[in-house]
Parts: structure tokens; C-alpha cells; sequence
């Protein structure tokens, strides 16, 4: 196995870090089509963080609070949710 040096470990930092960004900038909350959505509460019930509410009949998506695990999208009968394309 290969000594890491200092200069090694500063390679594979910078790399992680520039990842991380990309995939945090790749990875974002699915959105509410309010248009489509009838406010039944079917993805509130399985969000497992709790990051959808019901407001005015219509679901609202906390993006600070969302994992973007996409099970909203999955469940919603309407598909009035829509996960964003991740590419990595």
C-alpha cells in the first residue's frame, strides 16, 4: 500500500470537497405541482422526517428538513410531486 503524504492527502481533500459540492448542488428537494395537488396528505404521512405539511390544501416541501429520498414522489396518487433528475 502507497505512503500518503502530505501533498496525497491535500489531492484527496480537495477531490472529497469538490464532490460533496457537486453533489449537494445535484441533489435537491422534489417539488409540489400545486396545480395537481388535491392536499389529501397521502406524502405527509410517509415523509420520514416530517418535512411536508398541508398548508392551504395544498403540500409544502421544508428543503431544509427534506432527505430527498423521493418517497412523496413514489406515494403521491396524483403525481402532483415531482423528484429532480440526479446525476452524478
Amino acid at each position: 500500500m502507497p505512503r500518503l503524504n502530505h501533498r496525497r492527502l491535500l489531492v484527496i481533500a480537495a477531490v472529497l470537497l469538490i464532490t460533496g459540492v457537486i453533489y449537494a448542488a445535484v441533489w435537491t428537494a422534489p417539488t409540489v405541482l400545486r396545480n395537481k395537488c388535491v392536499g389529501c396528505g397521502d406524502c405527509s404521512k410517509v415523509c420520514p422526517t416530517g418535512a411536508i405539511t398541508i398548508i392551504r390544501e395544498k403540500a409544502v416541501i421544508d428543503a431544509e428538513t427534506c432527505i430527498k429520498c423521493d418517497l412523496c414522489v413514489r406515494t403521491c396518487t396524483y403525481n402532483a410531486i415531482q423528484g429532480k433528475a440526479r446525476k452524478f
